[in-house]
């Protein structure tokens, strides 16, 4: 039997995780909701899409990415009902988000289906991070928690957030698939 302490921060914990999810500024998608309740095709973007972190994070979906050898496709499973697949090794996808001073979780929503289409980089700026999801991959939609990606900045600051397949040194994969990327302010 759990002690009152244990049975207490385990409430406490589950309580935290269910606000911070919830208090998350999820974007807006610039294209409307049509009659039978599916979103239409995204718009292909031209322009480098620039948000504002506000609140205590914020979900930025990869169709309203400027994307470029990316593929979106229909997902009813995905949150905004389309998803984006990272091609090739020449694929990127790019948002600015402006920061305010803090320490910042990163995690992608992924689905891969083994373990040679999982592993991709996310950079801040020119900095980058290698992520993928569980493994073996799920096969379903899963968060990045086993390689998080946390960061400080010490004043507002602009970041360009790029996705692609490799970094400078390493090689990543390609042809998984990817929802939304999220920021959770900790500090």
């Amino acid at each position: 039997m759990l002690s009152i302490k244990r049975k207490c921060f385990f409430l406490f914990t589950i309580l935290l995780g269910s606000l911070i999810l919830f208090s998350c500024q999820s974007t807006k998608n610039t294209f409307p909701q049509n009659t039978e309740g599916t979103a239409p095709t995204p718009p292909l973007l031209t322009k480098l899409p620039v948000v504002q972190f506000q609140g205590a994070g914020i979900k930025y979906e990869f169709e309203s990415m400027l994307l470029y050898h990316y593929v979106v496709f229909p997902d009813n499973e995905a949150s905004g009902q389309y998803a984006a697949r990272l091609m090739d090794e020449a694929a990127s996808a790019q948002v600015k988000i402006q920061f305010p001073a803090g320490t910042y979780e990163c995690l992608v929503c992924e689905k891969a289906f083994k373990n040679d289409n999982s592993a991709f980089y996310v950079y801040l700026d020119n900095v980058p991070y290698r992520v993928y999801p569980s493994d073996p991959p799920l096969g379903t939609w899963e968060l990045t928690t086993r390689v998080p990606i946390y960061f400080t900045i010490d004043e507002p600051r602009s970041i360009l957030i790029t996705v692609q397949a490799n970094s400078e040194k390493k090689l990543g994969n390609t042809g998984m698939n990817l929802d939304y990327i999220q920021f959770v302010k900790r500090q």
